[in-house]
């Protein structure tokens, strides 16, 4: 009885120190123990938890995949992990602790020694590092959308001003960004922005011409490089991006959510114009757009 008192004892030391989220679950899903030691979720106590399903706590598809994973680590005898999102649009229970906004989870669990079979669950907070992993992206495609990305893009764009100087053409570049992305990331979740991105890239892909070329760049929206374009008709093809998203939205639970997009629209001035310098037109067009409440269009040569 001694030693038991002092593994238990040193159990719970170890759960004091522990900053994410720890359950331990029965084959059938119920939880029979949880610590929350600085969670940035509100679970609530530990003895509310206790006795719960996970279909109390969960959304029905997230508690078939929780129990699916205590399925496979019972079976399997191994560590089973997953990426999850906790939306409190969904997760009734969370959202009358208090939560709203959304966050990124990593679970994993692993079986635990005992008489009856259950699984020790590690719930982790993992927002952070998926956003830092976007920012910090140095491939040419984006790995959401599969499009280039701005730093495919500026040699392009300096490729085709040479050019159009050379032979006295013009070119004009295009920047998209979708009107409150973050806010949609906040109240909906990172999912719904994701889907928004991935509709919008693939209506722009279909609705560019040949020549043009489309990125991703930053993590609200696109550029589109439009050769052999001036700025009348920049402004023209941006209105026809603008028409076209207004037909667009994503699903979401069973709803579909509409979005806006604005424009800002930028020329070739001549030969001293540059990549960069052109670019910033562009993007200081397209902020004139949001400072105005969205759903614009905004050019300059």
């Amino acid at each position: 009885m001694k030693n038991a008192n002092l593994l238990q004892t040193r159990i719970d030391a170890l759960l004091n120190v522990l900053s994410e989220d720890v359950l331990i679950l029965s084959q059938q899903g119920t939880i029979i123990f949880s610590s929350h030691n600085d969670s940035a979720i509100p679970w609530g106590g530990a003895d509310e938890l206790t006795g719960k399903q996970l279909t109390d706590i969960f959304p029905g598809a997230i508690a078939s995949q929780l129990q699916g994973m205590i399925d496979k680590s019972l079976g399997l005898n191994q560590l089973m992990v997953k990426e999850v999102l906790f939306d409190p649009t969904e997760f009734i229970y969370l959202q009358q602790q208090g939560m709203v906004e959304s966050c990124w989870v990593e679970i994993r669990m692993a079986p635990s020694s005992g008489d009856e079979p259950s699984v020790v669950c590690r719930i982790e907070d993992i927002s952070r590092r998926k956003m830092a992993q976007r920012e910090s992206s140095q491939i040419q495609r984006d790995l959401l959308t599969g499009m280039y990305n701005r730093r495919a893009l500026m040699p392009v764009l300096a490729q085709s001003i040479a050019q159009a100087i050379r032979y006295d053409w013009v070119c004009s570049l295009m920047l998209i960004d979708v009107d409150s992305l973050r806010l949609i990331n906040d109240q909906r979740g990172w999912d719904v922005g994701d889907q928004i991105l991935k509709r919008l890239a693939e209506s722009l892909n279909s609705l560019k011409r040949t020549a043009d070329f489309l990125a991703r760049v930053g993590e609200d929206g696109f550029a589109i490089l439009l050769p052999e374009t001036n700025a009348e008709q920049g402004i023209l093809a941006a209105e026809r991006v603008r028409n076209m998203v207004s037909d667009l939205s994503a699903p979401n639970s069973g709803t579909d959510i509409a979005f806006t997009v604005s424009i800002g629209v930028a020329t070739l001035t001549g030969e001293d114009d540059s990549a960069e310098s052109m670019f910033n037109r562009a993007e200081s067009s397209l902020q004139l757009c949001k400072q105005q409440g969205g759903n614009q269009i905004s050019g300059s040569e």
